[in-house]
C-alpha cells in the first residue's frame, strides 16, 4: 500500500464495528509510510480557485511542504492574459503591451517592467506536463494575489487591476441590464409559435343570488367561453339575470389575432371593439379594428400618475399593453395610486380589481393616456370601423395615425366619423405629444368643430407632480353629448415622508363652464400608513354659482390590525357646511379556518336615521369561490350567495382542471420533461417522463400532476415573452442533463401550449494514465484525454487529476474511442499504450459507466538521455509514489488521503457489508475488482450520494447508515 497525503479530515462514527474500517486503512496505509523509500518532492491535485466575477473553476495545483505552486500558462489563461512559451520560460504582458514580462526559468529571474526579480531553487516545479510557480511571486510580482488554504484546499483570486476578463465581464453585465430594461432575454431555446385552428380553452363561471325584502330577488348568471379559433383567440362572455330580459347590448364576443412580428397587421380584432372615440357612445360596437400598434410594451420614458377610488383594501393590478406593470392594495377608503410608465407607442392601460377574501372582479377599467410617443421614424395607426348597437344601427369609424419625428416628439392625426352627429358627421383631427425637458410633458389635440385641448404635466425628481389641463369645447357641436363650454383642471400631488409616517397627497381642482353656470369642485385628500395604521382623510368642497353656500364634507377611513387576526376598520363622514356628521361605520374581520373570513359590520345613517347590520362568510376552495353576506336593516334586508370558478382543458394530456379564478383570456402551459434516450430531442413512446423537475422562477401558478411528471402553469399574462428556467439540480440523477434550461416560449391565451423538455441521460467515462519511466509505474496529472466519435471528432476533452485518475459526465449513447492527445504526446516527445481503446455507452435509464480504460504513457528518448539535466537547474524533477498496476483509489476525508490497494482485508469487509445490504460485490476476496466496483457504484446510486466509485467517507457512513437500519 502506497501512501500519499494532502490533507487529513477526521469523522466520527457512530458504530464502532463499522468505523473499524477506517482504523485498519489508515494502519494499513501507515505501514506503507514506514516502507516507501522514495516519498515524491511534491503533490499535484486540482483544486478550487475562486475568480471575482467569474467564480469557481478548478486548476492544477502542486504543494511542497507548506507552500503552494500554480501553473503559470493554466493561470494566465484563465485570466485572459497574455503569454507564450519560449525555451528560457514565459514571455507576455499584464493588461497593456507596454507591460511585458519573462519568467525565466533558466536564469532563475522574473523581469516585469523592467524590474528583475531573483528566484530561487525551490520557487519552480517541473513536471512532465508544465511548469509551476510559487503562489507568493504572483502577487510579489504581477499584483494577481493567490491565497492558498491548506484547510479547504481551495484559492482565492484578488487584484485591484482591471484585468480583460474582468472588463469583458463588466460590459457583458452592462448589456444584460440594458436587455432586461428593453425586454430582451436571451433564452437557450424557443419554442416555435403556433397558430391552432382549434383549441379546447377555458371557461369561466359565476352565480350570485340576492334576496330581498322590499325588492325582487335577483339571480345573476355568468358563462365566459375562451377558445383559439383559426389561429386567434375567441372570446365570448354571457350574462343573464332573472330581473332583467336577456338584452345582447350585456354580452361580449370577439375574435382577435396578435402577431407582434407582422408588419402591417400586428393586431386584428373582429367583434366587440374598443375603439377610444372622442364622440358620446353610449351602445357597444360591432366591427373591425385593425392595428400595427404590437401588443407589447418598449421602452418607458416617463411616468404618469394615476388616482383613482375602489373598495377599501382591494388589491388593484395595472396593466399597461396587456402587461403587468404593477399593483398596489387600497387603503381604508379604497384609494389608490400608480405611477404609470409612458411607453412609445399606443398606451393602452386597464386595471383589475381583486379582493382581500378571494373575491375578483371581472370589470376591466380602460384609461386613455393622454400621451401618445411613437419611437423615431416609425408610423404606427389604428383603423376601426363598426355598428353601433342600437334601435338607429348609427355607423362609426375612426383612424388614428402617429409618427415619430424624434424620440421626444410625436405628431398624430386622423378622421372620426358617427352617422348621428348633426353638427358634422366627419371630424377630422391633429395632435402631437412632446417631451419639453426632463419631467415636462406636453400633449395637444384639436378635433375641427368639436374641441381643442392641452395637457402640460411636470414631475419633479422628489416625486411632485403638477397637471394642468384646458379644453374648450365648440359651442354648436353635437358631438359630445353635454353642454360643456370649457372644462379646467389642476392638480398637484406629492409624498409626504417623516420618520413616524409615509402619506400620499393629492390637491385638485376642477371648474366646468356651462352656459347658466360655472361649477368648481375641490379636493384634499391624505392617504398613508401612521404607526402601521392604514389612514385616508379626504375633504371635498362643491361651489355652485348659482348657490350661495358650498358644501364641504370630509370622511376619514382608518385600519387597524388587531391580535388574534383581527382587522378593525371604522369609516366616518362629517358635513363641515352644516357641522354635523352624516355616517357612521364600523366593520371586524378575522381569517377562519384554511381559506375562509368572517366579518361582522354595523352602519349608522344619521340623516335617514337608520342602523344597518351586517354579517358576511367567505371561502376560497381550490375550485371555486363562494360567500355569503347579510345586510338587516330598517328599512330593507338582503342575503347574497355567490360563487364562481373556472374551468380548464389540457387536450395535451388529456386533463380537466378547476381553478377558483378567472382564466378566459390568460395563458397555460404543459411542461413534460421525459428521458432523451437517443438524444434526438423528442419524445418518442418508449421514453418515460422524469419527475420532479423544478422551476428556478415562479411566474403564474404552478402546479404538478400525480407522479410529478407533467408540469402545468396557469394565470399567465399572453402575447408576452415568458422566460422559464428550470432548475437542473432537482433532477434525482447525477446523469440527467437538461441541455437548454432557459426556454422562450410566447404565450397565447385560451389554451394550455405544451412543451417538451428533453433531459439527456449521460454517459460516463473514467479510469487512469500511468507514467512508466526507471523509477517505475505511477499515476501522472495533466495528461489530456480526448473522446472521439466515429468520424473523429471530438465528442470530450479532459485532463487526468495528479494521481492521473480521470471522468467524464457527458457523453451520448454510441461508439466512441479513447485516445490520449497526440499534440501533447508530440510535444512531451513520450508514446503510450494502447494507442486507442474503444468504447460503447449503452442506451440506459440511468446513464452507462465505462470506467476501465488505463493508459501508460512512457517517454520516446532513453532514460539516461532524459536524465542528464544540469545540477544548477532550479527545476524539481516530478517524483511520484510507485503504484500497483490493479490499484483503486480510497479517498480517507474530503480532498484527503488518497491511498492505492490492489487487495486487502479492508476490501473483504466493504465486500462482506455490500453483500449484507443485497449487492453482488463478487467473492469476498479483499480483491477490488470489476464486480465490487459496479456494487459500489449501485449503491451509491441508489442512495443519491456521489457516483464516482469511490469508497469514501460518504459512501461509508451511508453504508453504515443502512447497516444500522438493517440491523
Amino acid at each position: 500500500m502506497i501512501f500519499v497525503k494532502s490533507k487529513f479530515n477526521t469523522r466520527t462514527h457512530k458504530k464502532f464495528p463499522y468505523f473499524l474500517i477506517s482504523i485498519l486503512l489508515i494502519l494499513t496505509t501507515s505501514r506503507g509510510l514506514n516502507a516507501q523509500q522514495n516519498l515524491p518532492g511534491h503533490d499535484e491535485l486540482n483544486v478550487e480557485i475562486s475568480v471575482p466575477k467569474m467564480g469557481i473553476v478548478e486548476i492544477p495545483i502542486a504543494i511542497q511542504g507548506n507552500d503552494a505552486y500554480l501553473p503559470v500558462q493554466e493561470l494566465f489563461n484563465l485570466l485572459q492574459l497574455k503569454n507564450v512559451e519560449i525555451n528560457t520560460g514565459v514571455i507576455g504582458f499584464i493588461i497593456h503591451p507596454d507591460s511585458t514580462y519573462h519568467i525565466n526559468y533558466k536564469d532563475r529571474e522574473i523581469v516585469y517592467r523592467d524590474e528583475i526579480f531573483p528566484l530561487k531553487e525551490s520557487d519552480v516545479i517541473k513536471s512532465p506536463t508544465g511548469n509551476y510557480l510559487k503562489s507568493d511571486y504572483f502577487g510579489k510580482v504581477f499584483g494577481l494575489h493567490t491565497n492558498f488554504s491548506f484547510r479547504s484546499l481551495s484559492v482565492k483570486f484578488q487584484t485591484e487591476k482591471e484585468l480583460p476578463f474582468i472588463k469583458e465581464m463588466k460590459r457583458k453585465e452592462i448589456r444584460e441590464n440594458l436587455n432586461r430594461v428593453i425586454g430582451v432575454v436571451n433564452p437557450d431555446t424557443i419554442m416555435p409559435r403556433r397558430y391552432p385552428f382549434f383549441k379546447p380553452g377555458f371557461i369561466d363561471w359565476g352565480v350570485t343570488s340576492t334576496q330581498q325584502t322590499q325588492i325582487v330577488n335577483d339571480n345573476r348568471f355568468t358563462l365566459g367561453v375562451g377558445t383559439m379559433f383559426i389561429g386567434g383567440e375567441t372570446n365570448l362572455r354571457l350574462n343573464y339575470s332573472t330581473r332583467v330580459p336577456f338584452n345582447s347590448r350585456n354580452q361580449f364576443y370577439q375574435w382577435r389575432l396578435v402577431n407582434n412580428y407582422s408588419k402591417f397587421f400586428k393586431q386584428v380584432s373582429v367583434g366587440r371593439i374598443n375603439t377610444r372615440a372622442t364622440s358620446s357612445v353610449f351602445a357597444p360596437i360591432n366591427g373591425v379594428q385593425v392595428s400595427n400598434s404590437p401588443f407589447q410594451n418598449r421602452r418607458s420614458f416617463g411616468t404618469f400618475t394615476l388616482s383613482d377610488f375602489t373598495e377599501p383594501r382591494w388589491t388593484v393590478e395595472l396593466y399597461v399593453n396587456n402587461a403587468l406593470v404593477d399593483f398596489t392594495v387600497a387603503d381604508a377608503s379604497g384609494f389608490y395610486t400608480f405611477e404609470v410608465p409612458l411607453m412609445y407607442g399606443n398606451t393602452a392601460v386597464d386595471l383589475r380589481f381583486y379582493g382581500p377574501y378571494g373575491e375578483e372582479r371581472i370589470e376591466e377599467r380602460m384609461i386613455n393616456i393622454p400621451y401618445n410617443f411613437v419611437p423615431k421614424n416609425e408610423f404606427e395607426y389604428t383603423l376601426s370601423a363598426g355598428i353601433l348597437e342600437n334601435p338607429e344601427n348609427d355607423r362609426f369609424s375612426r383612424l388614428n395615425m402617429n409618427y415619430g419625428l424624434n424620440n421626444s416628439i410625436t405628431l398624430g392625426g386622423g378622421v372620426e366619423y358617427l352617422s348621428d352627429v348633426s353638427s358634422g358627421e366627419v371630424m377630422p383631427f391633429v395632435n402631437a405629444s412632446a417631451r419639453v425637458a426632463s419631467g415636462l410633458l406636453f400633449s395637444g389635440e384639436y378635433m375641427y368643430g368639436v374641441k381643442g385641448e392641452a395637457l402640460l404635466s411636470y414631475h419633479t425628481p422628489q416625486s411632485l407632480q403638477v397637471n394642468v389641463n384646458y379644453i374648450k369645447y365648440h359651442e354648436d357641436q353635437t358631438a359630445i353629448r353635454f353642454n360643456y363650454l370649457e372644462e379646467r383642471k389642476i392638480s398637484l400631488s406629492t409624498p409626504i415622508r417623516t420618520k413616524a409616517f409615509y402619506m400620499f397627497s393629492r390637491l385638485s381642482l376642477n371648474q366646468i363652464l356651462m352656459p347658466a353656470t360655472k361649477l368648481t369642485t375641490a379636493q384634499l385628500l391624505l392617504s398613508g400608513g401612521f404607526m402601521g395604521i392604514s389612514t385616508n382623510l379626504t375633504t371635498y368642497g362643491i361651489f355652485n354659482s348659482r348657490v350661495d353656500d358650498p358644501t364641504i364634507y370630509s370622511s376619514l377611513s382608518q385600519t387597524y390590525r388587531l391580535p388574534y387576526k383581527f382587522i378593525f376598520s371604522p369609516r366616518v363622514q362629517y358635513d363641515v357646511s352644516r357641522n354635523t356628521f352624516t355616517n357612521l361605520n364600523v366593520e371586524l374581520e378575522r381569517p377562519i379556518f384554511r381559506n375562509g373570513f368572517a366579518n361582522v359590520g354595523y352602519e349608522n345613517n344619521f340623516r335617514r336615521d337608520e342602523h344597518i347590520f351586517e354579517f358576511g362568510l367567505r371561502y376560497s376552495f381550490d375550485m371555486a369561490q363562494t360567500s355569503f353576506s347579510s345586510r338587516i336593516g330598517k328599512h330593507n334586508s338582503s342575503f347574497v350567495e355567490s360563487a364562481q370558478g373556472s374551468i380548464l382543458f389540457d387536450d395535451n394530456t388529456d386533463f380537466v382542471m378547476a381553478r377558483n379564478r378567472t382564466s378566459v383570456t390568460r395563458a397555460a402551459l404543459t411542461l413534460v420533461p421525459f428521458l432523451d434516450l437517443n438524444w434526438n430531442g423528442q419524445k418518442d413512446p418508449m421514453e418515460p417522463g422524469v419527475p420532479g423537475l423544478e422551476l428556478g422562477n415562479r411566474s403564474g401558478n404552478v402546479t404538478y400532476n400525480k407522479d410529478r411528471t407533467v408540469i402545468r402553469i396557469t394565470e399567465l399574462q399572453p402575447y408576452v415573452d415568458l422566460l422559464l428556467q428550470l432548475d437542473p439540480t432537482s433532477l434525482d440523477n447525477i446523469a440527467w442533463h437538461i441541455p437548454d434550461p432557459k426556454i422562450g416560449v410566447h404565450t397565447t391565451p385560451n389554451h394550455f401550449q405544451e412543451i417538451h423538455v428533453p433531459v439527456q441521460v449521460l454517459g460516463e467515462v473514467g479510469g487512469m494514465v500511468y507514467l512508466k519511466d526507471s523509477k517505475g509505474t505511477r499515476g501522472q496529472g495533466r495528461i489530456r484525454v480526448q473522446i472521439l466519435n466515429r468520424d473523429d471528432s471530438v465528442a470530450a476533452e479532459f485532463l487526468t487529476e495528479g494521481d492521473g485518475y480521470f471522468t467524464y459526465l457527458g457523453l451520448a449513447p454510441g461508439h466512441y474511442r479513447a485516445v490520449i492527445d497526440p499534440e501533447q504526446l508530440e510535444n512531451l516527445d513520450f508514446k503510450v499504450s494502447p494507442a486507442e481503446i474503444p468504447l460503447n455507452i449503452e442506451v440506459d435509464k440511468y446513464g452507462d459507466i465505462v470506467d476501465t480504460l488505463e493508459f501508460v504513457i512512457e517517454p520516446n528518448v532513453p532514460e539516461e538521455v532524459s536524465q542528464n539535466d544540469s545540477p544548477q537547474s532550479p527545476i524539481k524533477e516530478t517524483e511520484e509514489p510507485l503504484v500497483p498496476k490493479k490499484a483503486i483509489r480510497i479517498d480517507l476525508g474530503e480532498r484527503g488521503y488518497w491511498a492505492f490497494s490492489d487487495t486487502d482485508d479492508n476490501i473483504k469487509l466493504i465486500q462482506q457489508f455490500l453483500k449484507e445490504l443485497g449487492y453482488e460485490s463478487g467473492k469476498i476476496d479483499g480483491i477490488y475488482g470489476e464486480k465490487t466496483l459496479q456494487a459500489v457504484r449501485k449503491f451509491q446510486r441508489e442512495t443519491g450520494i456521489r457516483l464516482d466509485g469511490i469508497f469514501g467517507p460518504e459512501t461509508l457512513g451511508t453504508l453504515e447508515d443502512r447497516l444500522s437500519e438493517k440491523k
